[in-house]
């Protein structure tokens, strides 16, 4: 006997089982730092160009490229959207950074050339700094500072001495420093514009003395007397001492970008 075949029922694929309500997968935000500092890279990209103003624009830039690097991070391991609004931010940022410092840069150079202009100063050649002369029967100074003698911006000067002299009109002890000067610029000048004269002594600037009875050989007046280019005159200042002990005189270049060009020099008083 045939054994009767039972017909079997159709096989259903399987389903796949439908997600829980309220388990839907959670959409992907874009970054907030992204949006932050895209905002702050826009508003610190207009300011960069705007002088003085553009230390803000330094400082947001910064602030936002930080942000912008943060949320580029973010954005990598897929759980947030704005790869390229970070990236965009970034770099807006960064720019707003690199203008600022140009512009300053600039800014400073065109005051600083303004400054030589009104002294008489060429600044044809600006951009490089003049080599100081080598001191007197010495071995040469380091770059920019100079033994006794030497340029600095707009003068030749030399330190001729520094002696004890008379007491201030209150009575106190002070130097008289005396110095000779030529004019180097295109315009009549005076040592008081050129110059920045100024005495230490253990570490401390000493003020400018005020005489009741003029030492020998002082003149009030030399210090503001203008000559013309390419004379030589000389300058007498009197400075109130603390003691007696050495007093190093320190001569530099009146509101110049340059103030490591300078003539110096160390006298015993004793």
């Amino acid at each position: 006997m045939t054994t009767p075949i039972t017909p079997q029922p159709a096989q259903r694929p399987p389903q796949q089982p439908m997600p829980a309500a309220g388990h839907r997968p959670a959409p992907q935000h874009v970054t907030i730092c992204g949006i932050i500092s895209v905002v702050f890279g826009a508003l610190g990209l207009v300011l960069s160009f705007i002088p003085i103003v553009n230390n803000v624009a330094a400082i947001l830039g910064f602030i936002g490229a930080i942000l912008g690097i943060i949320a580029l991070v973010g954005t990598f391991g897929g759980k947030k959207r704005g790869k390229v609004l970070s990236v965009v931010a970034t770099v807006l940022c960064v720019l707003s950074v690199v203008i600022t410092l140009a512009m300053q840069s600039a800014t400073s150079k065109a005051i600083d050339d303004s400054i030589k202009e009104s002294k008489g100063i060429d600044t044809s050649q600006s951009g490089s700094s003049a080599e100081p002369k080598s001191s007197v029967g010495k071995d040469a100074q380091p770059k920019g500072e100079q033994d006794m003698e030497g340029d600095v911006e707009g003068l030749h000067v030399k330190i001729v001495s520094a002696a004890l002299s008379v007491n201030d009109y209150e009575g106190k002890p002070t130097v008289l420093v005396t110095y000779e000067w030529t004019n180097k610029t295109t315009k009549n000048n005076s040592f008081a514009g050129l110059a920045h004269p100024q005495v230490f002594q253990n570490g401390k600037a000493l003020d400018t003395a005020i005489y009741m009875d003029t030492p020998e050989g002082y003149d009030v007046n030399s210090y503001t007397t203008e000559i013309q280019p390419n004379a030589t005159a000389t300058v007498t200042l009197g400075y109130v001492l603390q003691d007696t002990s050495p007093v190093t005189v320190d001569i530099s270049a009146f509101l110049s970008a340059d103030d490591t060009t300078k003539v110096v020099h160390t006298f015993n008083l004793q």
